[in-house]
């Protein structure tokens, strides 16, 4: 038990020193990044980022989602300005200002619960659309470090948005604070 301890060790002390001697090695400014971005309460999914335009940064966000009975369909972009770069020798953090909208289509069943009194059934489903229309301004940051040589940025937002959502009954204005973070690879 001790061997396999010592070889586990031996292991783990190798690979941190590989990717040490790899993150010295990596630059970290990369023109595109690809990852996971997300903003409360309903928008996020696959994420492009390009960089090249440094201190302007371009993004854009989608997701498609189709089932037997239900889609959910996301489509966003963004523009951002960095008003800080730090780069060191471990790592790039930025400080930005963004500009984002997106549009969201989403179908899918509900379930309306009847009065038993009146209905041998207990329950019904209607079919139901909704279409949101949304932007807004943030403040964010991003740390762009390496993670085994590949540049990896984590990003956290916030900032105020508003917007409109149309039922198959009703219209509606929104606005409010959200929160976004996104996780993205470098290349």
């Amino acid at each position: 038990m001790t061997r396999i301890m010592f070889w586990l060790i031996c292991i783990f002390v190798g690979a941190t020193f590989s990717f040490s001697v790899q993150a010295q090695e990596t630059n970290l400014t990369k023109d595109f990044g690809i990852g996971l971005q997300g903003a409360t309460p309903e928008f996020g999914g696959v994420s492009f980022r390009y960089t090249g335009f440094a201190p302007v940064y371009l993004q854009t966000v989608g997701r498609f989602i189709l089932t037997d009975e239900n889609s959910d369909h996301m489509l966003g972009a963004g523009i951002s300005y960095a008003i800080f770069e730090h780069q060191s020798r471990w790592n790039l953090s930025r400080l930005y200002f963004t500009l984002e909208g997106a549009w969201r289509y989403e179908r899918g069943m509900d379930i309306i619960a009847l009065d038993p009194k009146i209905s041998t059934q207990g329950e019904k489903t209607r079919e139901y659309t909704t279409t949101t229309l949304g932007g807004g301004i943030a403040f964010g940051g991003e740390l762009v470090f390496s993670l085994g040589g590949i540049p990896l940025g984590l990003n956290v937002e916030v900032g105020q948005g508003f917007g409109r959502e149309e039922t198959d009954s009703e219209s509606k204005g929104l606005a409010g604070v959200y929160v976004g973070m996104g996780i993205h690879a470098y290349f």
